[in-house]
């Protein structure tokens, strides 16, 4: 994880296309290959977490403090870079409280009270239903999003939300039924419209 994060500083430094190109997209919003070193180190320390999850001591309220804080630098960097581009390259920073968001979200997951939620039947079918539709909510959403129904904020976001959610499931209905027409079984139909 350190050589990724090594590795993603050195492309920084020295790879200007990735400079110029963050202005008004953002660090988060470029198309350079730059912006997959990053990812990928987020992915590994996703790993590491989960290796490391027995010895991570859950503290609520200064976990809580630091997701806040974390957020909040992480939009500042976001805000001022967006209001004035000369700054925009400074971008990189952001990593910094992404990971503390990244880490502390985690911890805050871990409460007592969140693990009552999820232990109980309903909880869990609606955290797994979700998580189990990341993949194609990230893939479908630029389609959906609109600004049409922004006259009826702050309600439009729920609905985007729920179409997002609808499309999703329909993308993995479909991705579940291509596997299985690839497979030699026969077709397992519950499986299709299985929610998790």
């Amino acid at each position: 994880m350190c050589l990724i994060g090594i590795a993603s500083l050195i492309v920084y430094v020295f790879f200007f296309p990735y400079k110029t190109e963050t202005g008004e997209k953002g660090l988060y919003g470029i198309t350079t290959l730059y912006r997959w070193l990053p990812y990928f180190d987020f992915m590994l320390f996703g790993a590491w977490i989960g290796m490391k999850r027995s010895k991570i001591k859950v503290k609520p309220m200064l976990d809580g403090i630091l997701f806040i804080i974390s957020l909040f630098l992480f939009y500042v960097v976001q805000y001022e870079a967006k209001k004035d581009v000369s700054i925009a390259t400074y971008q990189i920073v952001t990593l910094i409280p992404l990971i503390g968001i990244v880490f502390y979200f985690y911890k805050l997951c871990n409460i007592n009270v969140l693990k009552k939620i999820y232990n109980k039947q309903l909880g869990h079918s609606v955290i797994m239903t979700i998580s189990g539709l990341c993949l194609e909510s990230y893939l479908i959403q630029s389609c959906i999003f609109t600004d049409k129904l922004n006259f009826i904020f702050p309600f439009n976001l729920p609905i985007i939300i729920f179409c997002i959610l609808i499309v999703s499931f329909i993308c993995k209905v479909f991705s579940r039924f291509f596997i299985q027409t690839f497979k030699e079984e026969p077709y397992k139909w519950k499986d299709l419209v299985k929610a998790y």
